[in-house]
């Protein structure tokens, strides 16, 4: 879980219910925000970020998150619970895990989900912060507890465990060591959390056992050259028998594209045989470019998919992302993506299968100078093109005109998704590609998911317009293709 620095209550299911009751109004308000996202999921109230504990169990996927359900008054961090059998239709429940321990009572942190004989372990970060001193709560005056509970059914727990403490650490890690994942290979299980050393170099650390709960400290990884301060929220994953690490490092530089981003989230290519102390990461790319997404969690379902979901906002940004809170709640997930590898290894996402039972069929035809949809678009559509041509060899660019103001374009070998004109303090962000060949585009009420080249490169962003006056319009010429536009209803 991104770090939070706001003051936290330790809170307790009782707690939870008379605050629910205190603020019955406030969800009535969210719920009938116009804002609200209709195929995304959100919070009923409050806050909402990092996917938790992502499983499916006897056929249902079990949805944990970070949720701060009284925010901003009061900053608790449960556990939140929502179920699905599709990813079109999803029940939200209450929550799992409270913060009601003395080793988590400033907020139940990220973790992850692992099944086993039928039993759901959780692991996850109990976060605590003292104040009897003024602390800096890198090297003192927190408690990062890694922390066990199970499950046979996903709603009910057991008592807390815990696992790991501050002094089971590395003795040259800073207090951040959190989010763990946990994972089987080659018939023993391991643990990943992400840290940051007392040097701020950020890093992954594995541990192993031989049964869930005892743990040893195996090694860690990361690159030759410091590269962020902190690695959060990790994931492993083996696609087609190519190994790979997800991280968000904190504070980062790339070179290779056009887009810095303060808090980043991308994959490592890995070699490793679980074996020795050698492993080799290859070059670290992003998952995501645009404005809004952060800490995505990945499992693998019964049929053997690889399944992403992301929080869709970052921590710290410059730019607005409380649009909504007047009315009570913010922020949302991604979409759910399916993870694969392509002809070229690259790590890709491409938008769940389920989703295109929403489609409703509206219009399609050449994609060309002056060619397009307006009147007849909704907010909640799928837009797909096939690209003729539109290179940075071949000099042939494009610009496509989305929603009210949002643009893409693509000139000299540079993709850029401009949002100048939507407000919110979102600018513009771009990425480097030799070639666009095809686009897939997904919009809700406030979201736009941009998928390049079959999920290579993606963009995703909320964005606040007045959802009035909407377009698709090729603007430019230069190259040509085909689109389809789809309405989106859930």
């Amino acid at each position: 879980m991104a770090d939070m620095t706001w003051k936290k209550k330790r809170m307790n299911k009782k707690d939870y219910e008379e605050q629910l009751r205190r603020h019955e109004e406030r969800l009535q308000t969210a719920a009938s925000d116009p804002m609200r996202l209709k195929y995304h999921l959100q919070p009923p109230m409050g806050w909402l970020n990092d996917p938790n504990g992502l499983c499916q169990k006897d056929g249902v996927y079990h949805i944990y998150h970070q949720y701060v359900p009284f925010y901003p008054e009061l900053c608790s961090v449960f556990w939140g619970h929502m179920t699905t059998k599709d990813f079109i239709r999803y029940d939200v429940h209450e929550p799992v895990i409270y913060p009601d321990t003395d080793r988590d009572a400033n907020g139940a942190y990220s973790g992850s989900a692992f099944l086993k004989d039928g039993t759901m372990y959780v692991y996850y970060t109990g976060n605590v912060r003292h104040t009897d001193q003024d602390y800096d709560y890198i090297t003192g005056g927190r408690e990062q507890n890694t922390l066990l509970v199970t499950s046979e059914d996903g709603f009910h727990f057991s008592e807390k465990r815990l696992l790991m403490k501050n002094e089971d650490y590395p003795s040259d890690l800073s207090l951040h060591v959190r989010d763990p994942k946990v994972f089987c290979e080659n018939g023993r299980y391991y643990m990943i959390q992400g840290a940051r050393d007392l040097e701020d170099h950020g890093s992954i650390l594995l541990f192993e056992s031989g049964d869930l709960i005892h743990w040893t400290y195996r090694l860690r990884f990361c690159t030759k050259t410091p590269f962020g301060y902190m690695w959060e929220c990790p994931n492993y994953l083996r696609v087609d028998d190519q190994q790979f690490l997800i991280a968000c490092p904190q504070e980062i530089r790339q070179d290779g594209n056009v887009t810095v981003k303060e808090n980043g989230c991308g994959y490592f290519p890995l070699k490793y045989d679980f074996e020795g102390p050698e492993y080799e990461l290859g070059e670290y790319r992003t998952l995501d470019f645009g404005f809004d997404f952060y800490a995505p969690q990945v499992f693998q379902d019964e049929a053997g998919r690889w399944i992403l979901l992301g929080w869709m906002s970052t921590p710290d940004a410059d730019y607005d992302c409380e649009v909504t809170m007047k009315n009570g709640w913010v922020h949302a997930m991604t979409v759910p993506r399916e993870l694969y590898v392509n002809e070229k290894g690259r790590l890709c996402q491409r938008p769940l299968k389920e989703l295109e039972r929403m489609r409703r069929g509206i219009s399609s035809g050449p994609f060309e100078a002056g060619t397009g949809f307006r009147s007849e678009v909704p907010v909640c559509f799928e837009l797909k093109a096939d690209l003729n041509h539109a290179s940075a060899d071949s000099g042939r660019s494009f610009a496509l005109r989305l929603r009210e103001s949002a643009v893409l374009r693509y000139a000299d070998g540079i993709l850029s998704l401009d949002l100048t004109g939507c407000g919110a303090g979102r600018t513009v962000r771009e990425v480097r590609l030799k070639e666009v060949r095809e686009l897939q585009i997904l919009s809700d009420t406030i979201s736009l998911e941009i998928f390049v080249n079959g999920g290579e490169e993606v963009f995703t962003t909320r964005i606040f317009d007045s959802m009035e006056g909407l377009q698709a319009e090729f603007l430019s010429d230069g190259c040509g293709g085909r689109m389809e536009l789809y309405e989106l209803i859930c």
